[in-house]
């Protein structure tokens, strides 16, 4: 599991560089809001699980972390240590996990921005669980990605 969790942080990381500038430009051209159905996808990534925190705290430690990590690579491994913690604390979720979200929020750090999202898991092995995630894990009902491609 772990060795998954350390090439969903270099999928992320890539990602992150990627993300706009600004704070002002989301990444997302659409974003889910509360009551929406969704489903994890980490497929825009190349991962057949897409993942999430049961704390939001872990969420945005993760988030800060990438983000860093995309301004200076070296951070990355560097913090070698902040990333087994953050791994001892993720879940993942089978690709096709169904959710409805609860709760949305945006996150800015070091001008970057990307959008939070509390998800009440509907399907798979963690069914009945409230979970934290970002936007670019999920697709919408018709199966849409919220991340710009």
């Amino acid at each position: 599991m772990r060795r998954s969790i350390i090439a969903i942080a270099a999928v992320l990381i890539a990602a992150a560089l990627s993300l706009p500038a600004s704070a002002s430009e989301s990444p997302y051209p659409h974003t889910p809001g509360r009551g929406d159905y969704v489903r994890f996808d980490g497929s825009i990534g190349g991962q057949k699980e897409a993942w999430a925190y049961f704390e939001q705290p872990w969420l945005e430690a993760w988030l800060r972390f990438t983000i860093s990590a995309a301004g200076s690579p070296k951070a990355y491994v560097a913090e070698k240590s902040v990333l087994d913690a953050m791994a001892d604390h993720v879940s993942v979720l089978s690709n096709g996990t169904s959710g409805a979200v609860e709760d949305t929020k945006r996150f800015q750090y070091l001008g970057r921005e990307d959008f939070e999202v509390r998800v009440h898991v509907t399907s798979g092995k963690l069914k009945g669980a409230e979970v934290w995630t970002t936007a670019s894990e999920l697709v919408d009902a018709s199966g849409k990605s919220y991340l710009k491609r």
